[in-house]
């Protein structure tokens, strides 16, 4: 196995969380105000005895700093220390940054699961910069120490180690798009796909562009051979994928090549709602989205695209946004507490808690239920929990809801999913190459 620098220029597990987002039969009622940083109560600073759990918590920046407050010898000595600081670095983004310390990490890790854990990082981390054959490398390695990753998986990064994605566009090319919402609240663009026009749903959520089976097949997606894998919805039904490339994807006035896309069983990607059915043939999800800035004007119906280069360094003081198991979650607070990350989730028309969430911020829950049935991909629908009264506190403004559904998921990391009930209240800027989610008064 090579250690050579990857190629800066970027994630799957056993099962893939794919993200697309449900439709919601309540829309809550929702006041904004503005929210001052210091009206929000920070956490006590991380210790030699917390700082993992601080940092599965989300609380990236501040186990930073306790890192890099450590005498040079006690971090450069200490492979577990090396690795959290290394990951710390990939959350926010800067696969160049840490991509030595986490060598330096796997040299003094004798144990071979532990040395395939921080191979895994650093095979996600190339991924998320578009490096393929680096991420193949260290994948491939990282099975040979005993971490469990499907073969499917591995066929998919190989297919892609020579292959130029997302190529076209230069960056600083501007586009724009008008979107429509239907009865569904989510956007949706018109594409053209290898010459065939269509309509997508912009959703941060999903790790990959996805793509029904059928209509892979009628807009000829190349797809790879045996890289059938895993995915699980928004109500942990599971469901086969596959994955393929783009040739051409027409969006926003661009013209992008090579797109690598997620294909899934036609009935994984059928909203049902209690407004019909809402069949969803292509998804543009992170992996994709994160190669530009996006202005989401939500009043006007209008998405504005600016082409970036999402491999420079993270080192802006206002980075809210994080890159955990390939999707981005944004920093905020509960009834002005911090910290707590929130998956960003174009893609979903509810703004949610989960029960960790919930938990973490010891908030109640009502015995009642909130809405009735969810529902969902794959026919699936669940009933949730609801609480009451909640503040969400997001890029400096508090978002009070009267009401909340409460996902029932323990085994989360995300505290919440920040969807389109809390977003359509601004203009939203969506800055991927310097992780920042800005927010304005859309009113």
């Amino acid at each position: 196995m090579s250690s050579k620098a990857p190629r800066v220029r970027g994630w799957a597990a056993a099962v893939l969380l794919l993200g697309v987002g449900a439709a919601c039969t309540v829309a809550p009622a929702v006041s904004v105000a503005p929210l001052p940083a210091s009206r929000v109560k920070a956490p006590p600073p991380p210790g030699a005895f917390n700082a993992e759990e601080r940092f599965q918590r989300g609380h990236y920046l501040e186990v930073q700093r306790y890192l890099e407050s450590l005498p040079e010898g006690e971090l450069a000595k200490s492979a577990a220390n090396l690795s959290l600081y290394g990951r710390v670095l990939l959350a926010r983004g800067d696969f160049g940054s840490a991509w030595p310390v986490l060598e330096h990490a796997r040299s003094l890790e004798t144990r071979p699961l532990r040395r395939g854990e921080i191979e895994w990082a650093l095979s996600q981390g190339a991924i998320l910069w578009d490096d393929f054959a680096t991420a193949e490398e260290y994948a491939a390695s990282a099975i040979r120490n005993g971490f469990g990753l499907v073969p499917g998986f591995l066929h998919f990064l190989t297919a892609l180690r020579d292959v130029d994605v997302y190529a076209g566009p230069p960056v600083g090319a501007e586009g724009s798009d008008a979107f429509e919402m239907q009865g569904f609240q989510l956007i949706r663009i018109p594409v053209r796909v290898n010459g065939n026009d269509s309509a997508a749903i912009v959703d941060s959520g999903a790790v990959y562009t996805i793509v029904t089976q059928s209509f892979a097949r009628e807009v000829h997606v190349r797809m790879i051979p045996d890289s059938r894998a895993s995915g699980r919805g928004l109500h942990k039904r599971e469901f086969p994928v596959d994955f393929g490339v783009i040739g051409e994807l027409s969006f926003g006035g661009y013209v992008v090549r090579d797109v690598p896309v997620m294909v899934m069983p036609d009935e994984a990607m059928l909203f049902e709602t209690l407004r019909g059915q809402f069949p969803v043939p292509i998804v543009l999800g992170l992996h994709l989205l994160k190669e530009f800035t996006l202005e989401i004007d939500y009043p006007s119906r209008r998405l504005h695209w600016t082409r970036k280069d999402f491999r420079t360094p993270k080192r802006s003081p206002d980075q809210n946004l994080f890159y955990r198991s390939g999707r981005m979650f944004v920093r905020g607070s509960i009834d002005h507490n911090g910290y707590y990350q929130f998956l960003l989730d174009t893609g979903s028309e509810p703004t949610l808690m989960t029960s960790v969430g919930q938990f973490r911020a010891n908030l109640p829950q009502s015995s009642k239920v909130f809405p009735k049935k969810v529902y969902g991909l794959g026919h699936s629908q669940v009933e949730w929990g609801r609480i009451s009264d909640v503040t969400i506190g997001l890029s400096g403004w508090a978002v009070r809801f009267q009401d909340l559904a409460v996902k029932d998921d323990d085994t989360a990391f995300e505290d919440g999913i920040i969807g389109t009930t809390l977003l359509e209240r601004f203009h939203v800027l969506i800055d991927f190459a310097r992780m920042v989610l800005s927010l304005e008064d859309g009113r």
